[in-house]
């Protein structure tokens, strides 16, 4: 597969690029993720405008929480579906450039989308602490810090956070270090549950101007 800009944003840091610091790597990879984040962000904020209305309408909390979180999910796996489709047609059209075969596409598709939605999760998580403002640099930080953690010690990279949306780290790509695909949508599957249950939790006997 070409290093098309598809690939370089979104399949990850290549195992090739570990032998030295894969600043530039590492930076196409958090890039687009910066934007997701971003996206994220806003539309949550903009969602905040009605939130005493609709938690009224729902009539308890932890309702409106179940209808807020998912839908914040699906809208996070839309957006994130939009943004990996938008660079595979800019590689098509204005680079005139095919990413790869069917099945790496999908696997980076589900891969890049999944990882997306664990992070979504872990952003409302995040929003029932009261830390909005730094959650987007946070979980950048998160994903960057786990990823060069498994950079420094290859052995445990499988187990990094941050590599979980990487194709190239995938034993898809990778047969010695790589992660298992199916293991990883699970965990981060979990993440999403345990989100869910303890963003549930902590709304518990909060006011609504808490929320």
């Amino acid at each position: 597969m070409g290093m098309t800009l598809f690939f370089r944003l979104f399949a990850g840091v290549p195992v090739d690029e570990m032998d030295t610091f894969p600043l530039v790597p590492l930076g196409c990879w958090l890039f687009p993720m910066g934007i997701y984040l971003l996206a994220i962000g806003y539309r949550l904020g903009m969602d905040k405008q009605n939130r005493r209305f609709v938690i009224v309408r729902c009539g308890w909390i932890q309702k409106w929480w179940k209808h807020y979180f998912l839908r914040a999910l699906w809208n996070g796996a839309f957006a994130a579906v939009s943004l990996l489709a938008l660079f595979q047609m800019v590689d098509l059209f204005a680079f005139q450039a095919f990413t790869g075969n069917l099945k790496e596409i999908s696997v980076i598709f589900v891969l890049w989308t999944v990882h997306a939605m664990a992070l979504s999760s872990l952003f409302l998580f995040l929003e029932t602490l009261r830390i909005k403002k730094m959650i987007p640099a946070a979980l950048l930080l998160l994903e960057g810090f786990t990823f060069l953690s498994g950079f420094h010690f290859r052995k445990s990279a499988r187990f990094m956070f941050g590599s979980w949306g990487m194709y190239v780290q995938s034993n898809l790509y990778e047969d010695m270090y790589g992660f298992s695909v199916i293991s990883v949508i699970i965990v981060q599957a979990i993440i999403m549950i345990v989100c869910y249950r303890l963003g549930g939790y902590l709304l518990k006997g909060k006011e609504m101007e808490g929320v």
